[in-house]
């Protein structure tokens, strides 16, 4: 079963006592108490279980009080618990949505610096085609003008896939 959450980084980052220093150790011990409500059947107010019962240690209670408890992914009912499937789903969501907003910024950084280099680079040509009269030195720079303008239009793209995606939130 694969539990890529992601939830990790918001919901139990500040989670006290030093006791979940990484992100993978919190991801992974956030993927064992999902699986342990699944493997009892908490998946609903009636079927609400007690953290003994669900073999959790007593920090569970004291992250429940925090983030944990505030994300709505689990809930508490008369000292009982239960996951709240629709809730993972939507912050599972989430935290996809984001991590494509956030690939698509690497995108648009990789492709401003390779348009940069590029006009430089034409640039340069250009100037030394008039210094030296070669067709090779024209040839190249003409050719690097059209690969600056093919990384414009792609920039432009991105751009606007960008956009409509952070529009979604």
């Amino acid at each position: 079963m694969n539990l890529n959450l992601g939830l990790s980084y918001h919901v139990f980052f500040n989670v006290g006592n030093g006791m979940f220093g990484r992100r993978e150790e919190i991801r992974k011990w956030l993927s064992e108490v999902i699986e342990k409500f699944r493997q009892k059947g908490a998946v609903s107010p009636d079927k609400a279980v007690t953290a003994e019962e669900l073999g959790l240690r007593p920090i569970f209670r004291e992250v429940m009080k925090r983030r944990l408890g505030s994300s709505g992914i689990f809930v508490e009912v008369d000292g009982k618990y239960y996951l709240n499937e629709a809730r993972l789903k939507e912050i599972e969501e989430q935290r996809h949505r984001e991590g494509a907003a956030l690939g698509s910024r690497g995108r648009l950084f990789t492709l401003r610096i390779a348009r940069l280099v590029t006009a430089i680079l034409a640039v340069v040509l250009l100037l030394a085609s008039m210094f030296i009269p070669s067709l090779e030195l024209r040839v190249l720079a003409i050719l690097f003008v059209v690969v600056w303008l093919a990384i414009t239009i792609l920039h432009v793209y991105y751009l606007s896939r960008a956009r409509k995606r952070l529009q979604g939130f």
